[in-house]
């Protein structure tokens, strides 16, 4: 049976891991460009799981091949490990012993090898259903502590190997929204903030094009004109209730981004279906 180094160097050897040093210490991690397919089966069990009220965590199990200059990774089976931490609202610590012998299972003892990503969830419930959709906004991104624990390596015979780790949220109790954000691993981000700014810029930007040619079409610029007196009188005559409601209009349009796109960048959201996520 092959060993764990054995299989990393095989992997190595293969171009789907690579070698980079930061500050001073040497990681073995995956090549770009990569792509993450998770599965229908998968996306599924995860918002079945989810649990809007603590943070729960595990170990997402990965095949990994090479096509052309691809690195390809398929998300085949997640594990839920349990969670010890003493605030389980707001921190996940998985059982040392069991995650030790998931990982060393992943990468020495499966058939097909398999390399092992670590996940946790982060909390969204409220009393209030408006309150979660913010808490989902403003829960899908990393905390301090996962920026500082994503340098933390697996050790396989002397090499630090280091994958990205992910964050799975659902919109509180509805739990009909997925999301699934890669960050680390020397291939993402250490947050998604500044790719979803980016991101919503160009959702934006593509909008007022849309909007641009619409309005050149026929007579629709009246249809736009009368649509914007209607709207300067809603303001002026109910604006306690419609400045909050443009407020949250605009507010919840990151939970859009790249609903619709086959293949998204760091992190997807989606309420059914297969993500395809892309490390450039």
């Amino acid at each position: 049976m092959m060993k764990a180094i054995d299989f990393i160097n095989k992997l190595r050897a293969d171009e789907v891991l690579t070698e980079s040093e930061v500050n001073g210490i040497k990681y073995i991690h995956l090549k770009t460009p990569c792509q993450i397919e998770i599965p229908q089966v998968i996306t599924d069990r995860l918002r079945k799981e989810y649990e809007p009220n603590i943070e729960k965590g595990g170990i997402f199990l990965a095949k990994p091949k090479k096509i052309d200059d691809r690195t390809l990774l398929e998300i085949v089976d997640v594990y839920f490990i349990a969670n010890v931490s003493d605030k389980p609202e707001t921190s996940y610590l998985p059982t040392p012993i069991e995650l030790g012998k998931r990982i060393e299972a992943a990468l020495s003892d499966s058939p097909d090898k398999l390399l092992p990503i670590r996940f946790h969830t982060h909390p969204t419930h409220s009393d209030n259903i408006a309150d979660e959709i913010f808490n989902y906004i403003f829960q899908s991104d990393t905390s301090e502590q996962d920026k500082i624990v994503s340098y933390q390596p697996i050790a396989v015979g002397d090499v630090n190997l280091l994958m990205p780790r992910s964050i799975v949220l659902c919109n509180g109790t509805i739990a009909n929204r997925l999301f699934i954000g890669f960050y680390n691993g020397l291939i993402a981000p250490l947050e998604f903030n500044t790719h979803k700014k980016n991101e919503t810029e160009i959702a934006i930007n593509d909008f007022l094009k849309m909007a641009g040619e619409w309005v050149n079409e026929g007579n629709n610029k009246w249809w736009l004109i009368g649509g914007g007196i209607m709207l300067a009188l809603l303001i002026i005559k109910k604006n306690k209730l419609s400045i909050p409601l443009i407020f949250l209009l605009v507010s919840m349009i990151p939970m859009f981004i790249n609903d619709n796109t086959s293949k998204t960048k760091y992190f997807a959201q989606l309420t059914k279906g297969t993500a395809l996520i892309e490390f450039p």
